[in-house]
């Protein structure tokens, strides 16, 4: 692991890498794809606000969720495979508690709008931070919105982005943050600020969105996660697959496939540090 992340416990690291390695401050070379841009009319060209508020309508939406996933990871030349329970309070608490294949808890996450609490039951250790730790740390930009759209497949905002432009793709829309003006001056690499650009491929059929990429241009690093196997819930349409790329100093691959979704059960979020754990510092 990079001396970026020496200071965050691994388990801590993959729960929250697919955020923030892709937009940290290590580097690497790669050229982004661009989409496809129909200039043309069709009957279903739609605005960005209006694609907007339709990804809004068919969203994921719940009072409280949890569910139980496997999620396998390449970070750089290392691979890990382990289980997690997820638990989240919609727009309130996160809650992750990490296994290996054995059963037995080694870490657990409790991610609130405010802070970032960290148990590491492998070496009795505990961390209580907030973003602004982990911001610092990285030099990155989330919050909770961003964590908690990527893990439901539900429409966020980086960095507050607007998103200006929608383009038409093979049987998707792309809602994109780039204008078709910024866009031509990128690609002319003409634009001495190249921007972040968010873009969000979203399906035709129910308005679900399929694939979400976030590009450093300037940094030139980028993070793009697929979502699949959309199944039917209480709450909407729930991606049970989802692959994470992320291109940075390491290269990393994180899939998370879910096996139970259980909707608004009105799930605990326990979190109390044992006598005798030490604080990472």
């Amino acid at each position: 692991m990079s001396n970026c992340y020496g200071r965050i416990p691994v388990i801590l690291f993959v729960v929250v890498v697919a955020v923030m390695t892709g937009l940290s401050s290590c580097k690497t070379r790669h050229k982004a794809q661009v989409p496809v841009v129909k200039d043309e009319k069709n009957p279903d060209d739609k605005s960005a606000p209006d694609l907007q508020q339709l990804i809004y309508d068919n969203s994921f939406k719940v009072n409280s969720f949890s569910a139980k996933a496997s999620v396998k990871t390449n970070i750089g030349d290392q691979s890990n495979s382990f289980n997690i329970n997820l638990r989240i309070k919609t727009d309130s608490v996160i809650w992750i508690s990490v296994s290996p294949l054995l059963g037995i808890e080694v870490a657990r996450v409790m991610i609130t709008r405010d802070s970032v609490k960290f148990m590491d039951r492998l070496n009795n250790k505990y961390s209580n931070s907030d973003f602004r730790f982990f911001n610092d740390l990285l030099n990155v930009n989330i919050d909770f919105e961003i964590i908690q759209g990527i893990l439901t497949g539900n429409l966020f905002s980086y960095k507050k982005n607007k998103f200006n432009s929608v383009y038409i793709e093979d049987k998707y829309y792309i809602l994109s943050t780039l204008s078709k003006r910024k866009l031509k001056r990128s690609l002319e690499d003409i634009d001495p600020n190249k921007p972040i650009v968010q873009d969000m491929w979203v399906s035709y059929q129910n308005y679900r969105i399929t694939r979400l990429s976030v590009e450093d241009q300037r940094l030139q690093k980028s993070l793009l996660t697929d979502y699949s196997d959309h199944r039917q819930t209480e709450g909407g349409l729930f991606p049970f697959f989802s692959k994470t790329v992320v291109k940075a100093e390491k290269h990393v691959n994180i899939e998370i496939e879910y096996n139970k979704v259980t909707i608004n059960s009105d799930p605990e979020f326990p979190f109390n540090i044992p006598s005798g754990y030490e604080k990472m510092r």
